[in-house]
């Protein structure tokens, strides 16, 4: 997952949200070095995105206890990534969150988007 951080450009761009792996290269500049997301690519970002964090050392953390709050969060960032993105590409292999999609609440809201379709 490492790689594929938008300083390769003949790579996809691609970011995990509770170890989904979604290919966000369609939106290359704002996760490519220098864009506003960069931070995330290339990495697992769900503790970041629960708790709205942009700290570095926080990025590919998987042993958090998410809250019934943390967890509507998730939902409506995966609702997001999967209206925006698509279906993930993959999986992480290596790592697991405490929390799987199958525990989050059922969302119809998706960020950043005039949809309400449910997404997952």
């Amino acid at each position: 997952l490492r790689r594929h951080n938008g300083s390769q450009s003949e790579l996809p761009i691609l970011v995990s949200v509770l170890g989904r792996i979604y290919d966000v290269s369609a939106a290359r500049d704002l996760w490519e070095p220098g864009g506003p997301y960069c931070l995330f690519a290339g990495r697992d970002c769900t503790f970041n995105l629960a708790m709205m964090d942009f700290w570095p050392n926080t990025l590919d953390y998987f042993g958090h206890e998410f809250t019934a709050k943390d967890k509507e969060s998730l939902s409506s960032w995966i609702a997001y990534f999967d209206d925006r993105y698509g279906c993930p590409v993959g999986e992480l292999a290596d790592h697991q969150h405490v929390v799987r999609v199958t525990d989050l609440p059922e969302t119809d809201w998706v960020p950043f988007s005039a949809s309400r379709k449910k997404s997952r």
